[in-house]
């Protein structure tokens, strides 16, 4: 049976939140569920949780981080990581604006983004990766380049 579009864009962006989750337990953090995740952090242990109310959006809807991520050391201020995968072509790039948008005026922490898939405009990706470094949006990352910051010891 063939997979649709919309449920194959979910396997595979799945499949790259499962790639970022396992970094973070490799490095060990562990998850704890969003409702706990800020009285948590007291504990002073690396700790991560999923979909983590990170702010109001431009639009002034709530806006859910993908990976929100405390460490005591390196994280204290915590840091979220949104993992965004196009793999085929389609108008999700044209989003990036917004996503930009609410990272730099709307995310309370900053952010990394991982932005893989190779389906989006090449003019996307060359524009969100000049937007790194701006505000909250601390770098766009592929999957390689996160591996190799994460490697070298940043989550």
């Amino acid at each position: 049976m063939a997979i649709s579009g919309g449920a194959q864009a979910n396997n595979t962006g799945n499949a790259l939140e499962r790639y970022v989750e396992h970094r973070l337990v490799a490095a060990g953090y562990v998850y704890v569920g969003p409702r706990q995740f800020k009285a948590a952090v007291y504990n002073e242990q690396p700790l991560y949780t999923r979909q983590l109310h990170a702010g109001t959006s431009i639009y002034g809807t709530a806006i859910f981080a993908d990976f929100a991520i405390y460490h005591p050391q390196k994280w204290p201020e915590c840091l979220i990581i949104e993992a965004k995968w196009q793999q085929s072509r389609g108008s999700v790039d044209e989003k990036y604006p917004y996503l930009v948008l609410n990272i730099q005026n709307c995310h309370c922490f900053p952010t990394i983004l991982l932005l893989d898939g190779g389906g989006y405009k090449p003019g996307a990706e060359h524009w969100i990766r000049s937007q790194a470094g701006s505000q909250n949006l601390l770098h766009v990352l592929n999957m390689a380049e996160f591996q190799t910051w994460a490697n070298k010891g940043n989550i």
